[in-house]
């Protein structure tokens, strides 16, 4: 008797109905059945996917000089003496490769040119009779201030029943230079530099540090985009000038060819990351005194101490080595490093480089220009590959979800499992039909954060092809959903309603007069080419459409979106349930993704904690590879967002906070904290 009990529970097991009963709401859901369900939605461990990598990098570097290319990129990026004033590219990203700070970091919405702090002045998202914050220069944010486009029901789906508390258009985003006219190079940390008043950043009349017009993202992980920046502009194909790639025409490097000094144009693909790097250097908001070129970088920067003024942990997974004990590298002048990483036909020639106007002159100098040496022409080629080689490093592939997917059953718990699930179902004919999805809310995470990056914008999905194609969303009666004409979009960007498309059209803009999107052009060629009775060209989801994300260590990394308007992953999950803010004004480029989700409120918190499973614990204590040289930031200034109670004229005092060095052991081995979300708030929270 007891081996046919014994018998029948097995059958019984083995069944569809069991199946169901193991995952229904008060059972952990299966792990095993769980992974094959992520699996089959495409999801990974991120170490099955190999880090892109140039292809082309021995046309640049010497043989074997790649660890010491690293370690150039490392000191680079960390050190404060590649900005104006004292702003490194860590400066931005200090924080689980972002930015936590909460005093002065408000822009007043430049991208759609409001250059007031707390209002709304686009017409498509101008708020009707609602609060605005009390934002300014200065100011410190608090949990309170946050979501900034707040609802008197936050998980209100209908837009036409929606009561609107407050709103504004102002960004979160990272403070960076203070506004100065650009006078030559220094000796030290500051250029030489004219202040000049600031007819946006500054309160009542006293100069505060400008503040960018999106938010932060972090840099971890950033190496399998195909494309950086919100808006796409970093391109894929490194210039070894700026970021704009192929867009970027007249853009020449400097080469030594058969004795003689020669201008080439040079193409080195899957180098978004260098793209990218070389922006912020020259850029009036974040790291440059305005009028400043590449090649004065190069002038300041090479002949000083990697680092002069940081100290380096002995123990740096990178840097190690070359610490000494005080601030500073054992190697005497970045321009050694130069020499040691790449082919002497980009730096060894005794030319002077001149410039007239834009054109680039080769030759004597004439009274009163400036002149540069070849290495300094190039700098801008040394640091962006120096620093994307870096920055290449910082692969967070030791999550709990990573674990998972890579075997562990226990990695998750069972509300983990259950989020991820969330994530992963799309409410496909074969998910309907799988008993692991039985009650599972439909999140369609996974449309947007697909593969083991868990981006669609990372190079894997880019071999797909870069065009995508979909039906257009509509409301019907204040209701999102599917329409049925046909919208066109670029793998990796998304218009999902965080704000009006018309304060800032992201991946809709244009360089040089060429879009960003391929997708004018290509409506420009063929598919705009009709005949009698043929339906017109499909719409474009370019406009006001941004980068998606990765989504590991997203707790660490608040607040969220391009114009940091959410302070939680709580309130980052409700804005989806929600189906976006601003989807019926944006519904001509929305995604229709969005109108996809079904989420009800018992599905928000395990679908949190499943993205809490993101975190690799590596990033939290800051253990190598994401170990640093010390940092000190810039804090906002003594006083508030009405008076700034130190100055000198316009000029103010500066706050400052350090970032200790650490070594590759991190945090913990210094006796320091471990990281902290934004504004240190419990990531389950919606409310503040």
């Amino acid at each position: 008797m007891a081996w046919a009990l014994a018998a029948a529970a097995f059958a019984f097991a083995a069944t569809p109905e069991w199946h169901r009963f193991a995952t229904a709401a008060d059972t952990p859901p299966s792990p095993v059945a769980v992974r094959v369900a992520a699996r089959a939605a495409g999801l990974a461990a991120l170490n099955t996917v190999r880090v892109p990598k140039a292809p082309n990098l021995d046309e640049f570097l010497r043989p074997g000089s790649e660890a010491t290319a690293v370690q150039l990129g490392k000191a680079l990026f960390w050190d404060v003496q590649v900005g104006s004033d004292g702003q490194a590219c860590a400066s931005c990203h200090f924080h689980a490769g972002a930015d936590n700070r909460t005093k002065n970091q408000i822009n007043p919405g430049t991208r759609g040119e409001d250059t007031k702090f707390g209002v709304t002045v686009t017409s498509a998202g101008a708020a009707q009779a609602t609060a605005k914050p009390n934002f300014g220069a200065n100011f410190t944010l608090s949990a309170g201030d946050f979501p900034l486009h707040l609802l008197g029901d936050d998980n209100e789906v209908n837009y036409n029943k929606r009561v609107v508390l407050r709103d504004t258009n102002d960004v979160v985003s990272s403070q960076g230079v203070l506004k100065s006219l650009f006078g030559g190079v220094g000796t030290a940390v500051h250029d030489v530099g004219t202040a000049q008043p600031d007819g946006v950043f500054h309160v009542a009349g006293v100069n505060t540090r400008r503040v960018e017009p999106r938010n932060t993202p972090s840099v971890i992980n950033a190496v399998f985009n195909h494309d950086n920046f919100w808006d796409g502009r970093a391109q894929n194909v490194f210039n070894g000038v700026d970021p704009f790639g192929l867009l970027s025409r007249e853009a020449k490097i400097l080469l030594l060819e058969g004795g003689k000094l020669v201008e080439q144009r040079v193409e080195i693909p899957t180098s978004s990351l260098a793209s990218q790097s070389v922006g912020p250097p020259v850029n009036e908001d974040e790291m440059s005194y305005a009028a400043r070129a590449f090649p004065d970088i190069g002038k300041k920067v090479l002949p000083l101490r990697p680092l002069a003024t940081q100290l380096v942990d002995p123990q740096d997974s990178v840097l190690g080595p070359l610490a000494r004990g005080t601030p500073g590298l054992t190697t005497a002048a970045y321009a050694d490093m130069i020499r040691a990483v790449f082919l002497p036909q980009y730096w060894d020639a005794g030319d002077t480089v001149t410039f007239d106007g834009e054109r680039r002159v080769i030759g004597k100098a004439s009274d009163g220009a400036k002149s540069y040496s070849v290495m300094e022409a190039n700098f801008a080629l040394f640091f962006g590959l120096a620093v994307q080689m870096y920055e290449a490093t910082l692969v967070s592939d030791q999550t709990p979800f990573d674990r998972f997917m890579g075997g562990d059953d226990a990695a998750l718990d069972a509300d983990q499992l259950r989020g991820l699930l969330l994530f992963v179902n799309r409410g496909k004919a074969e998910q309907k039909a799988d008993p692991v999805f039985a009650g599972v809310g439909r999140g369609n995470c996974v449309a947007c954060h697909g593969g083991a990056e868990l981006t669609n914008v990372s190079e894997t999905f880019y071999a797909a092809g870069i065009h995508l194609a979909d039906v257009t969303a509509e409301m019907n009666n204040g209701v999102l959903q599917e329409g049925t004409g046909t919208m066109l979009f670029d793998r990796g960007f998304s218009n999902i309603g965080v704000r009006p498309t018309a304060e800032d059209i992201g991946h809709g803009g244009k360089q040089f007069g060429i879009p960003l999107s391929t997708q004018p052009l290509a409506i420009g060629g063929e598919i705009e080419i009709l005949v009698e009775n043929q339906p017109p060209p499909p719409m474009l989801g370019i406009y006001g459409a941004f980068k998606i994300p990765g989504l590991r260590n997203a707790e660490l990394t608040g607040p969220y979106f391009h114009n940091g308007g959410e302070a939680t992953l709580a309130q980052v999950v409700e804005f989806y349930a929600r189906l976006g803010d601003f989807a019926d004004v944006n519904i001509d480029a929305l995604d229709v993704g969005l109108a996809r989700i079904a989420l009800e409120t018992k599905d928000q918190p395990p679908l949190t904690k499943f993205l809490l499973a993101l975190t690799d614990e590596r990033v939290r204590i800051e253990a190598a590879p994401f170990d640093h040289p010390q940092l000190l930031v810039p804090d906002g200034h003594p006083g508030d967002a009405t008076k700034v109670t130190c100055a000198n004229g316009f000029l103010p005092c500066e706050a400052m906070i350090e970032s200790p060095a650490v070594g590759a052991q991190g945090r913990v081995a210094k006796g320091l904290a471990p990281l902290r979300p934004f504004l240190n708030l419990p990531q389950l929270s919606t409310t503040p």
